[in-house]
């Protein structure tokens, strides 16, 4: 099982695929293939350029993904015969430092419902017939009524209450109330009166996000995430708003699973380069704009190599887990702020907020810790302003662990200029 599949496959019913900004399909659940195939006539295969820009609706999901790599969400409608589905364009970010790819997710249009005739009167039936959690509210937010998908998924009795009593947040709940009293737009939102959705995406936890990230959630949690939709209609000779209700809480699962997946180590849980290079650029730019301390340690297991050829595999991955779990504990022990993340097979990376001279008793402390590991570090900092730019303090940095290396290693050596 891929690392795509594992995280996309974890939401049973959620159509939805990743793409990456060179327009490559990483990949799509089985059933966005289907949706695809026969909304669009063509095929999602891992790896391929997509869309494939054949027909003038490719077209139109290629400018959709291309609004997403700069950053703005955006939807399309498609037809087919009754129903009208949705697609939803997002961009994936990494702890708000930049875009990394797009979600691309299929849905049965929520704006569908504005086609219907406008309800005339207060008809159960005719409210019970819209397919999504539903209700009816006057222009102050009190709910005059709800269909049978709302009440059968509400912790409450929403009959005579204010919707703004059930979001989350001052400002939110301001917002509501203008989308309210405009009779149009969304917003999304948390609620505490709500159970799962089961009508269209029922959430599972998989054991593969369980054993990778030591993360469990459940349906059943304080709170949803909801998608809340306003509409104009006539009730009861009145003007109103419908609101709908879409539980998009497995989505947002999945989109942050996938940002772990970006920037995270997937057998050390470390973090990666990816994710190392935008603490990097954050704290020294807030380090020189603070005239703060800041030193940067590269650390290179000699030895590496040569454990998995003597001892095996197995071993020297235990060896390995046990030089990230003692890292991790020196660091906390400190009480300084410390990043710590692999930089590639044989490397390892430590930012840390404390001085040149602080940073390697820091790096030799870690040296000493794993008995048969052989590591070489080397160490650069910001304290005079010598290494300004992000590249400077990673060079100086690699550098002076190098030359460690070349000295005979497992040594620790700071770099000079």
């Amino acid at each position: 099982m891929s690392i795509w599949s594992g995280i996309l496959d974890s939401c049973p019913g959620l159509l939805c695929c990743v793409v990456n900004l060179k327009g490559r399909l990483l990949h799509a659940t089985n059933g966005y293939k289907t949706a695809a195939l026969r909304l669009f006539g063509h095929k999602c295969e891992d790896g391929s350029n997509y869309p494939p820009m054949i027909t003038d609706l490719d077209r139109a999901l290629h400018d959709l993904l291309m609004a997403a790599c700069l950053g703005h969400t955006d939807a399309l409608e498609v037809s087919e015969d009754d129903k009208i589905w949705e697609i939803t364009a997002s961009p994936l970010n990494v702890d708000n430092n930049g875009i990394v790819g797009v979600v691309l997710k299929i849905s049965p249009s929520i704006n569908a419902t504005q086609n219907q005739p406008a309800i005339i009167q207060s008809n159960p039936d005719i409210l019970n017939s819209v397919p999504f959690r539903a209700g009816v509210v006057d222009l102050d937010g009190i709910f005059l009524a709800v269909n049978k998908f709302l009440a059968s998924s509400a912790k409450i009795n929403f009959a005579g209450k204010n919707i703004l009593d059930f979001v989350d947040g001052e400002e939110i709940s301001s917002k509501l109330a203008d989308i309210i009293n405009k009779r149009a737009g969304s917003l999304e939102c948390q609620m505490f009166e709500l159970k799962a959705e089961q009508n269209f995406f029922s959430f599972s936890d998989s054991d593969y996000l369980d054993k990778e990230f030591n993360e469990i959630s459940s349906p059943d949690s304080d709170f949803r995430i909801i998608n809340i939709h306003a509409s104009p209609i006539d009730w009861n000779g009145n003007d109103s708003v419908m609101l709908t209700f879409e539980d998009v809480t497995s989505l947002n699962k999945t989109r942050e699973q996938l940002r772990k997946i970006l920037t995270f180590e997937n057998h050390t849980g470390v973090l990666n380069k990816r994710g190392l290079e935008h603490v990097i650029l954050r704290d020294l730019s807030n380090a020189i704009k603070q005239a703060g301390q800041l030193s940067l340690i590269m650390l290179n297991i000699d030895n590496l190599k040569q454990i998995n050829e003597d001892s095996g595999f197995m071993s020297g991955n235990r060896l390995m887990r046990d030089f990230v779990r003692g890292t991790q504990k020196i660091l906390s022990n400190r009480g300084k702020n410390s990043t710590f993340g692999r930089w590639s097979t044989h490397e390892f990376m430590i930012l840390s907020e404390c001085s040149g001279a602080a940073a390697v008793v820091l790096a030799n402390d870690i040296r000493n810790r794993v008995d048969g590991m052989k590591i070489s570090a080397g160490v650069a900092d910001i304290n005079s302003e010598i290494y300004p730019g992000v590249n400077d303090l990673i060079g100086a940095a690699y550098d002076a662990m190098t030359q460690a290396k070349r000295d005979g290693g497992n040594k620790t050596i700071l770099a000079r200029v």
